[in-house]
């Protein structure tokens, strides 16, 4: 008579805690929903919200025996190293062999070893487990992008706040409003030549997937896109540069009206629109930090159209400020170094808008610029602290650039990284001594 068949037996596996072995008799496993019941007066039903899958709780019964057949050895040696496992502090990782689940990641709840004479040499176990995950949590890094993009929509508010109250008690002559439309004339054309820039092919086709030489989207590693085509690129650039235009001319309108509100708002979405059409974030902030600085004030015929044009520049200025605070939220860094002159770019630019919001009394710019520089700092330097410092490494000779990788790195792949970094004249023959991340 053939062996019975158990298949289902047969594909058991040895249940082990923490790599100890132990003989499995039975236990339970408890799955489920997390509910908050919310009961109310006067209703006879309760309201049943789901908040999640509830923790799975595993429950085993097992025993330890002398030269078992899972291969435990002498029992009270399996029993001290039973103990140890259970006794080894948790952190969410401990493995448990399951006879029917498998392996499974589970931290301990309780564990009884318990032992009766007439049983011999033998100790009966009870455990209790939840399967673990692993620890999550809003990361510091996520938490100051968020805040510094709160603080662009506070400072945007700010500025157009000061600059309605400040244009608001002037005289609307014809003269006044003629000189605040050649302003706003004057940014929205810096605006479409930054943008020609931004949006020509040679710019944009570095987020072609492949490699155009080192000098040809130097910061474009992390928006490289394999699905887009030049056709699409030449359509994308159109459409930034339609967008560009279509915010000029709404902010030329707003001035001819002298509709400080409209301006205000057809400014943000200007540099908005210029931030847009930038490739990356690093050609975003080179952009506006050059909008800004090619904003100043000028002095007029008369005090009251100076007057008019240094409201109407501050105006422009801060909300070009502020798109640039709100670039350094998804720019790419590279190091701590990078992540340090980042924030002194921004910083600096920030600084000299608020000490004219200080100088001219627009309180509210004020306020609202110092806390976007806050946030600014915060999340440049907490993203910073993770990475690499830059360092001045001297070779014994000068040589090749992959060569270099291998030897700092171990890791060739690092290659397109350490040119951009070291800039050699020819990627063969690197300078002897050159900055680069010490890891």
């Amino acid at each position: 008579m053939g062996a019975i068949r158990r298949p289902f037996f047969s594909a058991l596996q040895t249940a082990s805690w923490r790599g100890v072995p132990f003989a499995v008799t039975g236990g339970t496993l408890k799955a489920g929903r997390r509910v908050a019941l919310h009961e109310y007066p006067y209703r006879d039903d309760v309201w049943v919200e789901d908040i999640g899958r509830a923790g799975r709780r595993i429950s085993l019964t097992g025993f330890l025996l002398q030269d078992a057949a899972y291969g435990g050895g002498d029992v009270l040696a399996q029993r001290a190293a039973m103990i140890a496992a259970c006794e080894t502090p948790d952190q969410g990782d401990g493995e448990l062999v399951h006879p029917s689940l498998g392996r499974v990641t589970a931290s301990l709840l309780e564990f009884e070893c318990e032992e009766r004479g007439e049983r011999g040499r033998s100790f009966e176990l009870r455990f209790t487990l939840i399967e673990a995950g692993t620890e999550q949590f809003p990361t510091l890094s996520i938490a100051t992008q968020a805040q510094t993009g709160l603080s662009v929509v506070a400072a945007y508010a700010a500025a157009a706040q000061d600059f309605a109250n400040r244009l608001g008690a002037l005289l609307q002559t014809p003269p006044l409003v003629g000189e605040i439309e050649r302003t706003a004339q004057a940014f929205v054309v810096d605006a479409q030549t930054i943008t020609q820039r931004a949006t020509s092919l040679v710019a944009m086709v570095a987020t072609l997937q492949g490699q155009y030489g080192r000098f040809v989207g130097e910061f474009t590693a992390t928006v490289k896109n394999p699905l887009t085509t030049v056709q699409q690129l030449v359509g994308a650039g159109a459409q930034a540069r339609e967008a560009v235009t279509e915010s000029g001319n709404a902010l030329i309108a707003a001035a001819s009206a002298a509709d400080y509100a409209g301006m205000s708002t057809a400014a943000q979405s200007l540099v908005e629109a210029v931030q847009t059409a930038n490739p990356d974030p690093h050609q975003a902030v080179q952009s506006l930090a050059l909008l800004q600085q090619d904003t100043p004030a000028q002095v007029c015929a008369t005090a009251a159209l100076t007057m008019a044009n240094a409201g109407v520049t501050a105006m422009l200025r801060r909300t070009a400020v502020t798109a640039l605070a709100d670039s350094t939220t998804n720019y790419a860094l590279t190091s701590y170094d990078d992540a340090q002159q980042l924030r002194s770019t921004v910083c600096e630019a920030l600084d000299a808008e608020i000490l004219i919001a200080a100088d001219t009394g627009d309180d509210a710019t004020f306020q609202a610029l110092g806390a976007l520089e806050t946030a600014v700092v915060q999340d440049l330097t907490t993203r910073g602290e993770s990475l690499a410092t830059m360092q001045t490494i001297t070779m014994g000779a000068s040589l090749p650039v992959i060569v270099i990788a291998q030897r700092l790195y171990q890791d060739v792949s690092r290659y397109d990284e350490l040119v951009q970094q070291i800039v050699p004249v020819n990627p063969a023959f690197a300078p002897a001594a050159f900055r680069a991340p010490v890891s």
